[in-house]
């Protein structure tokens, strides 16, 4: 199996929409994607196939995971945790040390995924989301600086 973590381009935009419409109950409009290629946009490729996508917001040396997610007729195979640990890494390397994100209360794989790579739960946003309303958990990390390499 191939997999390759690569910067996303507009042309990926209509395969992410599409697995953003079948992978939650109330998915980010088309339009809000607008935006996305300004963000910090990352999709996986497996075996020539673009099974899913991470977006995060920066500033600093904070970055939030705004967007996540895995085609679900291809979940459970361990890309999820490729492409999250694989842009963690891109990420620090960059300098970033402080991620965030908010997951739904009841998604139980993914807050299992996140807490495997050291994120604590911070607090609640009480009725976050909707489709079902739901509270979500706010997860936070710290992660060391990158070492620098001496001459």
């Amino acid at each position: 199996m191939m997999r390759i973590t690569r910067t996303m381009q507009e042309t990926d935009l209509s395969l992410v929409i599409g697995i953003e419409s079948r992978a939650f109950s109330h998915p980010w409009p088309p339009k809000a994607f607008e935006d996305v290629l300004s963000m910090r946009p990352w999709v996986l490729v497996v075996d020539g196939i673009l099974c899913g996508y991470i977006f995060y917001h920066t500033v600093l040396d904070e970055a939030v995971i705004l967007n996540f997610a895995i085609d679900p007729d291809l979940q459970g195979k361990g890309h999820g945790e490729h492409l999250l640990s694989s842009t963690l890494e891109l990420l620090q390397k960059e300098g970033f040390t402080n991620f965030y994100l908010d997951v739904r209360q009841s998604n139980a794989s993914a807050i299992a995924l996140y807490v495997k790579y050291g994120f604590l739960a911070l607090g609640i946003r009480k009725s976050y989301y909707s489709d079902p309303v739901e509270d979500a958990i706010v997860m936070g990390k710290k992660l060391p600086l990158p070492e620098r390499e001496t001459l």
